[in-house]
């Protein structure tokens, strides 16, 4: 197994036993989450191509940080919308949107989160909404580079 490998398993085995990363989505909505959390890991241990293990760990550490806590935010936004607040809410955006900016750089930005809310159905399942959050990441990531 390579080195890249190692890390990458090394890292999905601590995101996989993280058991506050989609506790308040369905499985399906969480399994969703967790594939957006797999799929950004692979690109992000891919960086560390060549890397020393020390380096590489210096690289790896605040953004996977960053992606753990962006997925838990936006876990946590779909999942609870009848449990939180709009305040609550919008912390939680925000928070996603902060990481986010570690990921993906400093002018990478979110939507206004009226506009996010408006772009979904009221009572969409939670798994299209995940799918709608990755779409929108994975349109505007290098935006912010």
């Amino acid at each position: 197994m390579s080195e890249l490998d190692k890390r990458f398993h090394r890292i999905m085995g601590g995101l996989i036993g993280n058991e506050t990363f989609g506790a308040s989505l369905e499985e399906e909505a969480a399994n969703q989450l967790l594939a957006w959390g797999e799929s950004e890991t692979k690109k992000i241990v891919q960086q560390t191509i060549g890397m020393d293990e020390e380096t590489a760990e210096a690289y790896l550490a605040p953004r996977l940080r960053a992606l753990r806590l962006m997925l838990r935010a936006f876990g946590r936004w779909v999942g609870e919308t009848n449990i939180l607040d709009d305040d609550a809410r919008l912390t939680l955006w925000n928070l996603a949107e902060e990481q986010a900016k570690v990921l993906f750089g400093e002018s990478f930005s979110l939507p206004r989160m009226e506009e996010a809310t408006a772009q979904l159905q009221s009572g969409e399942r939670a798994d299209k909404t995940i799918a709608w959050l990755k779409r929108f990441i994975e349109e505007n990531r290098f935006r912010g580079s």
